[in-house]
């Protein structure tokens, strides 16, 4: 019997890509607000593209070191390391702080719900299962939850895990079981549902739990030999392929 429902937040609930088809694209307008409020300091920064270069090399590999456990990641850290590869002379940390937020305020302020997210949740909710999330972020967990604010989707959550704020990622079997745990339910009697099969339906079966692909854009392949248990193309066909499982 399913007795909890656990989804991932972007691509799944909510969007955050904007008009771009690629990643790391889709964070070029984070890195330009970082850099706007650095420019604005009284420090000597290389032009705006080589600045972007320079995120757009090292956020796929930070991002690949966090997922595999190897060290967490957040937009401090990633605009830390940043400056310093760069040989940026005299940067405070308050202004760091300060780019960091603008990089996820305007990140955060283009996002748009998915079709049906919030009837869905509520639709879940009425029929009696725990609702948690899983979000692998670079951002603060309270910058994702103004975004549940903001659409009114945060009442229905049970439990909710940032990844960089408690450093746990996705596909790793532990993040899973963390909400598991905090819900109270065994990864047996448990769905997760998300858009990337290589962080949500490997990490979802890892962990014992039954995983619904939802199919949201073409944006990340399937790897070979990962199989959901099953898939959707709208949150409308969600409570259905739920009831297909049991």
């Amino acid at each position: 019997m399913i007795k909890a429902i656990v989804f991932d937040l972007g691509g799944t609930l909510i969007d955050y890509a904007g008009g771009y088809d690629l990643w790391p694209d889709m964070e070029g307008p984070g890195l330009a607000a970082a850099y706007q409020v650095l420019h604005e300091k009284p420090v000597r920064l290389p032009a705006m593209e080589t600045f972007r270069r320079i995120g757009y090399i090292m956020l796929p590999q930070r991002w690949q070191q966090a997922t595999r456990g190897e060290q967490n990641l957040t937009v401090r850290g990633l605009l830390d390391e940043m400056v310093a590869y760069l040989r940026v002379k005299g940067i405070k940390s308050a202004w760091l702080d300060e780019a960091a937020a603008a990089y996820e305020d305007v990140v955060c302020g283009r996002s748009e719900t998915l079709p049906h997210a919030q009837t869905t949740l509520a639709q879940l909710k009425q029929e009696g299962y725990k609702v948690g999330l899983i979000s692998n972020t670079m951002f603060r967990g309270r910058a994702h939850i103004g975004d549940l604010e903001k659409f009114d989707l945060l009442p229905y959550f049970d439990a909710l895990l940032f990844s960089a704020d408690v450093n746990l990622w996705k596909p790793r079997a532990e993040t899973f079981h963390h909400v598991l745990e905090e819900l109270d339910v065994p990864a047996g009697q448990a769905v997760f549902v998300g858009d990337d099969p290589a962080s949500d339906v490997v990490g979802g079966r890892n962990a014992g739990m039954f995983t619904i692909h939802y199919q949201s854009h073409p944006r990340f392949p399937t790897p070979d030999g990962v199989t959901p248990h099953a898939a959707i193309t709208t949150l409308e066909q969600l409570p259905t392929a739920i009831s297909s499982l049991v």
